[in-house]
């Protein structure tokens, strides 16, 4: 968990290309109206992309939340 924190530009290159893909992944079978997305056969996959999309963002503002607390911590430590 250290490692994370000690390098946050690159954690947040690897979350920003994993919001990226997942949301391009979310695009898979979804190319018409809705009735015809359900008759799909890889609609579970562009489903499966926009809930890994959802995670990705939730784990960016958690982790930028959990940064802010760490810095906020050091400093107050610090005088």
């Amino acid at each position: 968990m250290q490692h994370i924190f000690a390098r946050p530009k690159v954690t947040y290159v690897v979350l920003v290309v994993a919001i990226v893909g997942f949301f391009a992944l979310s695009a898979v079978g979804n190319s018409g109206t809705d009735e015809q997305n359900k008759h799909s056969s890889v609609g579970w996959l562009g489903s499966i992309g926009w809930i890994a999309f959802l995670l990705s963002v939730l784990a960016t503002i958690v982790f930028s939340v959990m940064l802010l607390v760490r810095t906020a911590r050091r400093r107050k430590a610090a005088a």
